[in-house]
């Protein structure tokens, strides 16, 4: 028997590469997987995909920064398979980075787009979809935020401050509804490399990145997808208002850790020498 076998999962920001994934992870793990996501045309042609690999999907476009639109999504997703019993708030702005620079400089236009995407649309699609999961006898919340969130960085204020926002909605929903049979969990994401990333981060920012990583290597769309369906199923029942990190052990450790560690190595091999 599949992990997800019977339950309905909605997926925001499902057009791109981390919903995608998770979509199809869900439905792999016998989910009926409602997909939304701004951009139509490639919703439908994610849809259309996984359909064609035999999976229960269906997909509703919407703008995240619509409530109108958020109620008819979570409705669809009702009204098609009968309820939601997995809500994962994948959508985020995303490509903002050369404008989110600094506050002096920071044009409030961008600062509330970002808050409206990243904490607003979170926020209004656990209000509609919480009294289907009440309904059905609980269900399973997974916000993805950032370890952005959890540190200081010189950069991606807007961003950052959203993200943060959508942990401490995380815990309030979590303490409210968790006794009700709604658990509501947060995946803190590091660096996903998806396509077209060399870009935005060309290949010496990610040896940086890379460079801090414990696990010898970057992230991808599945390592985020796989959490997802963990905190979708019942192998995480007595998990609740957590805010997960998955970046490879990015944030475990010192700052100093990855300049540090050739001199460490060296020391080992000439004992009492600084190298």
């Amino acid at each position: 028997m599949a992990l997800l076998d019977g339950k309905v999962a909605l997926v925001t920001g499902a057009a791109g590469s981390i919903g995608s994934e998770t979509a199809l992870a869900l439905a792999e793990q016998g989910a009926r997987v409602v997909l939304t996501d701004l951009r139509a045309p490639e919703l439908s042609a994610v849809t259309e995909r996984l359909k064609s690999q035999g999976h229960d999907v269906a997909c509703k476009a919407g703008d995240i920064t619509s409530e109108d639109d958020i109620r008819a999504v979570v409705d669809f997703a009702v009204g098609t398979f009968g309820g939601v019993d997995v809500l994962d708030n994948n959508a985020g702005a995303t490509g903002f980075s050369s404008r989110d620079l600094d506050i002096p400089d920071m044009p409030v236009e961008l600062w509330d787009q970002v808050q409206s995407i990243n904490a607003r649309g979170p926020m209004l699609f656990c209000k509609y979809a919480i009294p289907s999961m009440l309904a059905r006898g609980g269900g399973s919340i997974v916000n993805i935020s950032s370890g952005q969130s959890l540190s200081g960085d010189v950069s991606n204020f807007a961003y950052a401050s959203s993200k943060a926002a959508v942990n401490a909605l995380t815990r309030h929903l979590a303490t409210a509804y968790s006794p009700k049979g709604v658990r509501v969990n947060a995946i803190a994401a590091g660096l996903i490399i998806q396509p077209g990333m060399e870009q935005r981060l060309p290949a010496h920012i990610q040896e940086i990145f890379l460079s801090h990583c414990l696990v010898p290597r970057l992230g991808t769309p599945r390592d985020i997808a796989n959490m997802v369906v963990f905190l979708a199923s019942d192998l995480s029942s007595y998990v609740t208002g957590q805010i997960l990190s998955v970046d490879g052990g990015f944030t475990a450790h010192l700052p100093s850790v990855a300049d540090m560690r050739p001199i460490i190595e060296g020391m080992r091999k000439a004992p009492g020498q600084w190298t």
